[in-house]
C-alpha cells in the first residue's frame, strides 16, 4: 500500500511539475540595435525549440511571450546569430554584430575606413572568432587556411619565432618582400629585431584575443592607399573596442600539453649505428674492422639516447585573458589583460607574453570625437642555436655518438675523459650539458600609443587627426659556460645586446561625403602621412668568468666588444582616394598618392602611384532581381605601387669601421652610391567575381591576378678591382651595389565557396579557399646566377632548385646513380658526368584551407584543414646524416641508412655503405629532395554552452572545450621525415621541430 501511494504521490507531483512549467509564461520587452546603436528592424527573435517568435519593428523594439528560463533566439541577415537565456529577466537589449562570414562583410580599406568587402577591390577577412584562443604566438601564423592568396612559412618551431608571410607570390629579389602591418590605421613595427636569438617576432606581442577582424589587402585598389610600404600586400588588424550599454565581462582559460607535429627522422641506436659502421669500414678496408665499433668506439656497451636527453617529451601550454568592454552614448571603453606561456618540445626553450590594452572613445560633442588606444606587453623567450651549430639540440640528436654516454656513473654530465678538451668522441658537445647550463634569452617590451582626434565640420565633412607611438625595445643575454661548449677556452662568455625601434606616424585626413539624385554615393578622402623610424642598437661582449654562473658581461676579466649603430628612414606622402556607386549597383574607385622616402638619393626620393578600380553587381539589375542570385559582382583593377625596403643606406656612399688591420681598426667602404637607383615598382592587375545564392546561404569569389614588378631592386656584388672590397686578417669583406635590374612576375587565382547547409537547430557553415601562384623571373641584367642549390634564371621562378637529378641505387652494385642530362633517360655514376637542371622550386603553387563549423543546441564543433601543392623542399644535412658511409663513423646519421644496398638484386634507398668513400653518392642531388606536399589538420575544437542548463542569470555563455592544433599532417612523400612547413626557401634546416597540441578551456561571457 506505501509503495503504491507513493507512486501515485510521484505522478500527481511530476504532472503538476509539468502544469506549472506550461502555465509559467512571461513577457518579454527589449530593443535591438546595431554596432553603432542605430535601431535594428526586421530582426527574428524566437523562443528556441517553439514556434513562438516576433520580429522587431522599425524602431528596433520588440515584446514576445515565453516560458520560464527559455532561450531567445536572434537573427538576422548580415548580423551574427545570437542565442541569449531569458532567466528572471524582463527586458533584455541587444547589440547586433556584423557576421563577417557573410559575403557582404564589413573589412577595414584603409585609414580606418569600414567598407562592405569586395566593393571593387580583393580582401579577404578573418574574424575573431577563427583566431581566439587559439594556442599559438605569432597573428601570422593565424592567417593559415583563413585566406585566400597568404602563404605563411614558418621552419622553426622556437615559441614565438618569426614566420615569413606573402601575399600573392614573392615579388622581389633583393627589396623586402613582407606585408604592410597596419592596427587601427596606423603603420606598425613588425619582423625580426633581435641581433642573437635564432628568431622572434614582434608581433608575437601582440594579444590574439584584442583582435576584432583582421583584413588581408591584395590587389591595386586596396593596397594603393598604403603606398609603398603596401607594395607586398597590407594586413590591417582592427582590435576590439567598447560598445553602448552595461559593462560586458570575459573570460578565457585555458591550459595544456605540446607535443612534435611530426615526429622527424628516427635516430639509430648503439646495434644499429654498429651493423652500418662496421659494414661500411669492412667494404672500405677489410675484414679485420668487423667489430670496430663493439671492440674500439663501444666496449661498455653503452646505448645513450640523445634525443629523448634533449626533448621534454610534452610541454606545457596555457593561456588566460580577461577583457571588459561597455559604455554610455558617449563614452565607450575596451580594456583586456592577457597571458600566454608556450615551452618548445625541447628542453630550455619557451615563449611567455604578458599583455594589456585600455581602448577609449569619448564624444565631447555632437561633432567632436576622441579616442586613445594604449597597449603594452612584455614577453620573455629562450632560443637555441639551429643549423651547424654545436650547441644545437636538434644536431645532437642525430651527430652525438650513441657510443658516448650522456652522464658520469656519478650523475653529472660526462664531458669526455681530456680535461685540455673536454669534448665527446668524435669532437662534438654534450648538448644536454648545454641546455642546463648556457642559456640564451630575449626580453621585448612593446609599447603603442594611438591617439585620434575627429571633427565632424559638417554633416558631409569630417576631420581626422591620429598620432600613434609605437616603441619596442629588446634586450638579449647569452651566456656560455666555462666548463665545456663553445666557452671553454676563454673560460666563459657573455654577451649582451641591446635594441631599440621607435616608430611615429602621423595622419591628417578630411572625408567629404554626399549624394546626388538619390542613389549616386560620392566619398572624397584627402589624406597626409608622415612617418620616421629610428633603430638603435649597443652591444657589449666579455670572456675570462672567475667563476661558473657568472654571466654579467661586467664581470669578466677581458671586453671583446663595445659596439653601437643608429639609422633612421622617413616617409612622407599625400593621397587623395574617390569612391563612387550608384545604387549599391555600380561602383568606381581611384586613388593618386605622392610619395616620398629617405632610402632614395635626391633625385628620386619622390614617386607617383595610382590605382583604378571598376565593379558592377548584375544581381541588382531588374532582369535578375528575381532570380536565386543574392549577388553577381564583377570586379576589376590596375595599379602602380612602389617598394622602398633596401634599407637606409643602399643608395648612399659611406664608410664603416670594424675588424683589425696591423693591430689598429681599419676605416673600409661600407656602401657604394648608386645616385640613380630609385623605386621598385609593381604593378598588380586583377579581375573578379563574387556570387551568392538563396539569400546568400551560399557564397562565393574568383579572382584572376597578374602581378609584375619591374626596375627590380638588386644587389650586385663588386669585384676586387673596383677598390669596393678590403681583404681583413678575418677574412674579405664584400661590398654590393644596389641597383635597378630587372623585372619578375606572379600570376595565378585565388577561389573561395562557402555555404550554410543548415540554419536550424543544427547548424553547418563551410567554406574551402584555395589559391594558386605562378613566379617567374622575366629579366635579369645577369642570367643564370646559381647560388648554392638555387638558379635565377629568365622563365623559372626566383626559388628554383638546379641540381643534378639522382637515378637511385645500382641494384647490380649498389653504386649511386644519376641521369646524365638532369632530367632521364641515360644513368651515370659518375657524378662529375651529370648536369645539373632545374628540378622545381621551393614556392608552393597551391595553397588553401577548408573550415567547417557545426553546432546543435550548445554543442559545437569547428575543424580547420589547411593544405600547400606542388613544391620542394632539400635536407641540406643529408649530405652528413645519410652519406653511405662517408661520415657513419662520426655521425650516425639516420635510422633510414638501415635501408642500404647489401648484395646484388637489392632494391635499396641507399647505396652501398662504404667508409670514407670517394663515389660522391653524398653530394648536392634530387637524393635530398623531397616533395613538400602535405595536408594539416591545424585546428579541431569541440565544446558545449553550459550557460544553456544552468539554472541562473549570470551567464551570457559559458563554454568548456577541448582542441587540438596541428594534430594530424600527411605527406604525400613517404620518403619525407621532417615537417613539410618549412622556410620559404624550402631548406630544412635543423630547425626546433613545429608543435602539436591538446588543450583544455574555459570561455565565460557575464
Amino acid at each position: 500500500m506505501m509503495k503504491k501511494n507513493l507512486s501515485r504521490m510521484l505522478t500527481l507531483l511530476m504532472v503538476l511539475v509539468v502544469q506549472l512549467s506550461i502555465a509559467q509564461e512571461i513577457s518579454i520587452t527589449g530593443t535591438v540595435v546595431d554596432e553603432d546603436g542605430l535601431p535594428l528592424p526586421g530582426v527574428n527573435v524566437i523562443e528556441e525549440g517553439t514556434s513562438n517568435g516576433v520580429q522587431t519593428d522599425f524602431d528596433g523594439n520588440y515584446s514576445i511571450k515565453v516560458s520560464e528560463n527559455a532561450t531567445l533566439t536572434f537573427s538576422y541577415v548580415g548580423f551574427a546569430t545570437q542565442n541569449i537565456k531569458v532567466g528572471i529577466k524582463s527586458t533584455i537589449d541587444v547589440t547586433m554584430e556584423v557576421d563577417a562570414a557573410a559575403l557582404e562583410e564589413v573589412v577595414v580599406t584603409g585609414y580606418g575606413r569600414k567598407k562592405t568587402v569586395k566593393e571593387t577591390s580583393a580582401a579577404s577577412v578573418v574574424t575573431a572568432k577563427a583566431i581566439e584562443d587559439r594556442p599559438i604566438a605569432s597573428v601570422n601564423d593565424m592567417l593559415k587556411g583563413n585566406s585566400t592568396g597568404v602563404v605563411v612559412a614558418g621552419g622553426n618551431g622556437q615559441p614565438g619565432a618569426k614566420s615569413s608571410v606573402q601575399i600573392r607570390g614573392i615579388s622581389s629579389l633583393n627589396a623586402g618582400t613582407s606585408p604592410l602591418y597596419v592596427i587601427d590605421g596606423v603603420p606598425v613595427i613588425s619582423g625580426d629585431y633581435t641581433r642573437n636569438s635564432t628568431s622572434a617576432d614582434v608581433l608575437s606581442n601582440i594579444n590574439n584575443n584584442d583582435i576584432e577582424s583582421i583584413s588581408i589587402l591584395k590587389d591595386a585598389s586596396a593596397t594603393a592607399l598604403y603606398g609603398a610600404r603596401a607594395a607586398n600586400g597590407a594586413i590591417l588588424i582592427t582590435t576590439k573596442q567598447g560598445k553602448s550599454g552595461a559593462p560586458k565581462f570575459n573570460l578565457s582559460l585555458e591550459t595544456g600539453f605540446n607535443e612534435k607535429a611530426v615526429d622527424g627522422p628516427s635516430t639509430l641506436n648503439s646495434s644499429q649505428w654498429a651493423e652500418i659502421v662496421n659494414e661500411g669500414l669492412v667494404n672500405s678496408m677489410g675484414g679485420a674492422y668487423d667489430n670496430y665499433v663493439q671492440e674500439e668506439l663501444n666496449p661498455n656497451n653503452i646505448n645513450s639516447d640523445w634525443a629523448n636527453a634533449v626533448e621534454r617529451g610534452s610541454a606545457m601550454q596555457q593561456q588566460a585573458n580577461f577583457s571588459v568592454t561597455g559604455g554610455t552614448d558617449r563614452l565607450k571603453y575596451y580594456t583586456s589583460i592577457g597571458y600566454f606561456d608556450q615551452e618548445s618540445i625541447i628542453k630550455n626553450s619557451f615563449f611567455n607574453r604578458t599583455s594589456g590594452r585600455v581602448k577609449i572613445d569619448y564624444e565631447l560633442s555632437d561633432k567632436i570625437t576622441i579616442g586613445q588606444n594604449i597597449s603594452a606587453s612584455f614577453s620573455n623567450m629562450k632560443t637555441l642555436a639551429n643549423g651547424g651549430g654545436f650547441s644545437n639540440p636538434m644536431l645532437a640528436k642525430y651527430f652525438a655518438r650513441p657510443s658516448d654516454p650522456i652522464y658520469n656513473e656519478n650523475g653529472s654530465f660526462y664531458i669526455g675523459d681530456n680535461p685540455d678538451n673536454p669534448r665527446l668522441s668524435n669532437n662534438l658537445f654534450n648538448v644536454p650539458m648545454l641546455l642546463e647550463n648556457n642559456f640564451s634569452k630575449a626580453k621585448t617590451l612593446k609599447l603603442q600609443s594611438i591617439t585620434d582626434f575627429s571633427y565632424e565640420i559638417t554633416d558631409h565633412l569630417t576631420y581626422t587627426s591620429r598620432l600613434s607611438l609605437d616603441n619596442t625595445v629588446i634586450e638579449e643575454d647569452e651566456y656560455q659556460n666555462p666548463r665545456h661548449g663553445d666557452g671553454f677556452s676563454v673560460n666563459g662568455r657573455a654577451y649582451a645586446y641591446d635594441t631599440r625601434v621607435f616608430n611615429y606616424v602621423f595622419q591628417n585626413t578630411l572625408s567629404y561625403d554626399f549624394t546626388l539624385e538619390e542613389n549616386h554615393n560620392f566619398n572624397i578622402l584627402l589624406v597626409q602621412e608622415a612617418q620616421k623610424n629610428q633603430y638603435r642598437d649597443v652591444s657589449a661582449a666579455s670572456e675570462g668568468f672567475g667563476k661558473e654562473g657568472f654571466s654579467t658581461v661586467s664581470v669578466g676579466s677581458n671586453n671583446l666588444e663595445a659596439l653601437g649603430e643608429r639609422q633612421q628612414y622617413t616617409n612622407a606622402a599625400y593621397l587623395i582616394n574617390l569612391t563612387y556607386d550608384y545604387d549599391s549597383k555600380y561602383f568606381f574607385d581611384a586613388s593618386y598618392r605622392r610619395e616620398g622616402n629617405s632610402n632614395f638619393a635626391k633625385n628620386n626620393k619622390w614617386g607617383d602611384f595610382y590605382s583604378v578600380s571598376l565593379a558592377w553587381d548584375i544581381a541588382k539589375e531588374e532582369f535578375l532581381r528575381n532570380s536565386s542570385l543574392s549577388q553577381l559582382k564583377i570586379r576589376t583593377s590596375y595599379g602602380e605601387v612602389g617598394n622602398a625596403s633596401i634599407g637606409s643606406t643602399s643608395s648612399l656612399a659611406y664608410f664603416n669601421f670594424g675588424g683589425q688591420y696591423n693591430g689598429r681598426i681599419p676605416l673600409y667602404v661600407g656602401g657604394v652610391a648608386n645616385p640613380d637607383l630609385t623605386w621598385e615598382k609593381n604593378k598588380p592587375f586583377n579581375v573578379g567575381v563574387d556570387f551568392g545564392f538563396l539569400n546568400n546561404r551560399i557564397t562565393g569569389t574568383f579572382d584572376y591576378f597578374v602581378k609584375k614588378t619591374e626596375d627590380l631592386l638588386y644587389a650586385i656584388p663588386l669585384s676586387l678591382t673596383s677598390g669596393a672590397n678590403i681583404e681583413l686578417e678575418d677574412g674579405t669583406t664584400e661590398v654590393s651595389q644596389f641597383t635597378n635590374a630587372g623585372s619578375l612576375e606572379n600570376r595565378g587565382f585565388e577561389a573561395s565557396i562557402g555555404a550554410q547547409v543548415f540554419d536550424n537547430d543544427f547548424k553547418w557553415n563551410t567554406r574551402l579557399n584555395l589559391s594558386y601562384v605562378q613566379n617567374e623571373l622575366l629579366d635579369l641584367v645577369e642570367n643564370d646566377v646559381i647560388t648554392g642549390t638555387k638558379i635565377l634564371r629568365e622563365g623559372e621562378s626566383i626559388n628554383t632548385y638546379f641540381i643534378r637529378k639522382w637515378a637511385g641505387v645500382d641494384p647490380a652494385n649498389g653504386n649511386p646513380l644519376w641521369y646524365v642530362n638532369g632530367k632521364g633517360g641515360e644513368t651515370t655514376s659518375d657524378y662529375n658526368k651529370a648536369e645539373r637542371a632545374v628540378q622545381g622550386n621551393s614556392l608552393p603553387n597551391y595553397t588553401g584551407g577548408f573550415n567547417n563549423s557545426f553546432s546543435y543546441k550548445g554543442i559545437s564543433l569547428q575543424s580547420l584543414f589547411t593544405f600547400a601543392l606542388d613544391y620542394k623542399v632539400y635536407d641540406s644535412w643529408a649530405t652528413y646524416l645519410q652519406s653511405g658511409g662517408v661520415y657513419d663513423l662520426n655521425y650516425p646519421g639516420y635510422a633510414s641508412n638501415l635501408d642500404r644496398w647489401q648484395e646484388p638484386g637489392d632494391i635499396a634507398k641507399n647505396p652501398r655503405t662504404v667508409y670514407n668513400t670517394n663515389n660522391q653518392n653524398n653530394a648536392t642531388s634530387t637524393r635530398y629532395l623531397y616533395d613538400g606536399d602535405f595536408i594539416r589538420l591545424s585546428n579541431l575544437q569541440i565544446g558545449y554552452d553550459l550557460a544553456r542548463v544552468l539554472n541562473n542569470d549570470l551567464f551570457n555563455s559559458f563554454m568548456v572545450y577541448v582542441r587540438g592544433t596541428n594534430i594530424y599532417t600527411h605527406k604525400f612523400d613517404d620518403d619525407l621525415d621532417w615537417d613539410p612547413e618549412t622556410r620559404s626557401s624550402g631548406i630544412i634546416n635543423l630547425d626546433l621541430p613545429a608543435l602539436k597540441s591538446y588543450t583544455m578551456g574555459v570561455k565565460l561571457s557575464f
